[in-house]
């Protein structure tokens, strides 16, 4: 129980810290939103490049997060674009992803948006935004 504790506590401080980093680099010349909204949110485990070699993919042996990168190469070249809303979203179950292993950001988003907005219909336009920042990010990322 100690083990899962301090690796718990570790990958927190770990995050928070990549956070920091984050919010220090914001000010330089091509950093986008999107790309900022991905640092944040996604590239722990799938890395900065998307590539899925972030670094809580040591801590949790086994999780493969997957590339990113080839979203439209293995889709026939066609970026899944409501597919990957739907699965970065998280709160409506997309049976075809198999077993959920990722946050489920739109329940995290909205906690956000409700503690910094209250309740209130903007809440929603605010998650969706937000998912729609990472998810024109990665449309952003393919490779051919």
């Amino acid at each position: 129980m100690l083990i899962l504790t301090r690796s718990i506590a570790l990958a927190v401080f770990i995050i928070l810290a990549q956070a920091n980093v984050v919010s220090a680099q914001d000010g330089q010349e091509g950093f986008s939103a999107s790309a900022n909204e991905f640092r944040n949110s996604c590239a722990s485990c799938h890395g900065t490049d998307g590539k899925g070699a972030g670094f809580l993919t040591r801590l949790f042996r086994g999780v493969d997060p997957g590339d990113l990168t080839q979203l439209s190469k293995n889709n026939k070249g066609v970026f899944p674009l409501e597919r990957v809303v739907e699965i970065v979203d998280g709160r409506k179950e997309v049976a075809a992803h198999g077993e959920r292993k990722m946050p489920v950001w739109g329940d995290r988003y909205m906690a956000e948006s409700m503690t910094r907005q209250g309740p209130g219909p903007t809440n929603e336009f605010i998650v969706r935004n937000r998912v729609l920042e990472l998810v024109y990010y990665l449309q952003s990322i393919q490779e051919s």
